[in-house]
């Protein structure tokens, strides 16, 4: 499909999709011209409002490129719920343990230490599929489902702050925390980081050699290994990097806004990446306006709530139906390109 056509299809279902949200809101208000201005206007009000919006597309970002990486080899990892997850416990207990250093090295262990605990689920995953055949549609899903569960257990015992009132863990050390762009909201200097990772993926996979051979073996698999491409160490090389990028969106959210983790912060991060992902076509670039797209969605439905008529309920009626319609359609185009090329190469 032509550059400008897929332009035009994505304008067209982004506007379509917010048309059908005013659709609602006009059916459903009792002041619809309130309630469609604290929705679509409210989020963009003031700094506060917007740096807030910003903060919420950061992990987006991650888990859309940690989607993205593994559509683009052909493969699936539906566990990225349950890596946002786990990377996030495992960065937290490791900030909440290091000792006494500079900033930046303390970070980069931290981030290490999350994108590992994503790297690990992905790895087992890849490595089930490579041994014995197992599809990691299906081991991604379970395992993350699983670690979901584990990591509460955890949370609720071992790492429990007693003194909080809520589920969650002891507080990180301020020191530790990316420092605030667009004070007092939750914009902190990881939009930077969030950027540089767009970048580098962008460089490795349109400009790399590793890039040329992902798109081999995601086309054709059997003709790579004809070819002499190492088939299982793309997978497990992409899956690495997938369960990375993961474990990096749920640190990355905790050092520069929750400041703890606390149980259920990142309900929906992993599936809304997936979304963010179809919607972007697994381009790196296009990931940024699609995950601030699921970022402003979210500011409106709780802006609607607060100033305007529309209850919670209501507003996520309004996310449901536009995140249907954007996955689906991102869906739908990809299972094509996906047929377009096995009859290409057939």
């Amino acid at each position: 499909m032509k550059p400008k056509r897929i332009l035009m299809h994505r304008f067209l279902i982004i506007g379509f999709s917010i048309l059908t949200g005013i659709v609602i809101i006009l059916l459903t208000s009792s002041n619809p011209e309130e309630a469609i201005s604290a929705f679509f206007l409210t989020p963009f009000s003031g700094s506060y409002f917007f740096g807030n919006m910003l903060a919420a597309s950061i992990p987006l970002i991650f888990t859309g490129l940690a989607a993205s990486v593994a559509f683009r080899a052909g493969l699936f990892n539906l566990g990225i719920e349950g890596q946002v997850y786990f990377g996030a416990l495992t960065g937290t207990i490791t900030a909440r343990h290091l000792p006494e250093m500079a900033k930046f090295p303390a970070i980069l262990i931290t981030m290490i230490s999350a994108a590992s605990a994503g790297t690990l689920l992905t790895a087992f995953s890849a490595f089930l599929k490579i041994r014995w055949g197992v599809t990691e549609l299906i081991s991604t899903l379970l395992i993350g489902y699983s670690m979901i569960h584990i990591t509460d257990f955890f949370l609720e015992d071992v790492f429990l702050d007693q003194d909080l009132g809520l589920i969650g863990t002891e507080k990180i050390q301020e020191s530790l925390l990316f420092e605030k762009v667009l004070p007092p909201s939750g914009l902190s200097t990881a939009v930077f980081l969030a950027f540089g990772f767009i970048i580098a993926l962008y460089i490795l996979q349109e400009k790399g050699n590793f890039g040329l051979k992902v798109r081999f073996y995601a086309e054709n698999p059997i003709f790579s290994r004809y070819i002499g491409l190492n088939c299982n160490r793309i997978a497990l090389l992409t899956m690495i990097l997938s369960g990375a990028l993961a474990g990096l969106a749920g640190i990355v959210d905790i050092l520069g806004v929750q400041e703890r983790m606390i149980r259920g912060f990142s309900s929906q991060y992993g599936w809304n990446g997936i979304a963010v992902a179809l919607i972007s076509k697994n381009n790196p670039l296009w990931i940024i306006p699609a995950a601030f797209l699921f970022a402003f969605l979210e500011a409106g439905a709780a802006s609607g709530s607060i100033f305007a008529d529309l209850t919670p309920e209501i507003s996520r009626i309004i996310q449901g139906v536009i995140f249907y319609l954007v996955t689906a359609y991102g869906l739908i185009d990809f299972l094509k390109e996906r047929r377009r090329n096995g009859n290409a190469l057939s």
